[in-house]
């Protein structure tokens, strides 16, 4: 995989992981997205996504400038005023090292972005899927678990109940592929996959606390290898946050056992109104 070129390893990287996050947006029920205003926008290669009523970091994203074609100060700014006329206050840009022109980020410095925590974005190819221990039962499921998924994923990232339509409204849709680990009975961790053409993106990973090191997230990766592997898949991508001597990750490490390598480590630039201005800005 090292043989690559590092533009192929950036399109691979953050096109698989840009199409998915827009397919999972477009995936909302119309109830939800007419509620909170969620969209997501393709705007030249750059996916643009937000729901200006959270107005959350993580969900107002830039991703994919600067990779496939060259930025442009004005590609940029579409991007931002798509997110600032629909009101959001609170976004970022997630942007590549590899991304051209090198000097973008001077731009979203002038732009009052600041940069925040990196993520590590790593990638394999289609060798065989590891053999990974655990006493849990993993299953594929469908839409008949949709509900199911819901819970393990919102109770194990800590998030909000009312996301519940979002996150359960992609299981059985099309592309993607989702997963459930069992304690005997009781659904313990989630994991989905979403395939496009040759790649396959892993998301979702997440275990409830009281079933945490029991091998579940690795057997998670070995499956989606395998099915994923199964299904055409030559290249398989993922990201977490950065793994530090301060800030361990066992995600990563999960990753690095199942085949994958890292690509680079992507800083997050964000853009933040403080709380002050808000309540200037709304009288």
């Amino acid at each position: 995989m090292s043989n690559l070129a590092p533009e192929k390893i950036a399109m691979l990287n953050e096109f698989g992981e840009s199409e998915a996050w827009a397919n999972y947006f477009l995936c909302a029920p119309s109830e939800f997205v007419q509620k909170y205003r969620l969209e997501a926008k393709k705007i030249g290669s750059v996916w643009v996504t937000m729901i200006p009523e959270l107005d959350w970091t993580f969900f107002n994203r830039i991703v994919g400038l600067g990779v496939g074609d060259i930025a442009t100060e004005s590609l940029l700014d579409d991007a931002i005023g798509f997110l600032q006329n629909a009101g959001c206050k609170n976004f970022m840009a997630q942007i590549s090292p590899l991304a051209q022109p090198s000097y973008l980020p001077e731009w979203l410095n002038a732009r009052g972005f600041t940069k925040g925590r990196n993520w590590a974005k790593v990638y394999r190819g289609n060798e065989p899927a590891p053999s990974v221990s655990t006493d849990l039962r993993i299953e594929s499921i469908g839409k008949e678990y949709a509900d199911v998924f819901a819970d393990v994923a919102l109770t194990a990232f800590e998030m909000p109940p009312e996301l519940r339509p979002v996150v359960n409204s992609n299981v059985g849709k099309p592309g993607w592929h989702h997963y459930l680990a069992f304690d005997e009975e009781q659904p313990v961790s989630a994991a989905a996959m979403f395939v496009k053409n040759d790649v396959g993106w892993l998301g979702f990973g997440s275990t409830l606390e009281s079933h945490r090191k029991r091998g579940g997230q690795g057997a998670m990766f070995a499956r989606r290898i395998q099915d994923g592997l199964s299904l055409g898949c030559k290249w398989f991508v993922t990201e977490t946050g950065e793994d530090t001597p301060e800030d361990p990750n066992p995600s990563y490490h999960n990753m690095l056992r199942t085949g994958f390598e890292l690509a680079y480590l992507r800083p997050n630039y964000v853009h933040e109104t403080p709380i002050d201005d808000v309540e200037d800005e709304s009288g």
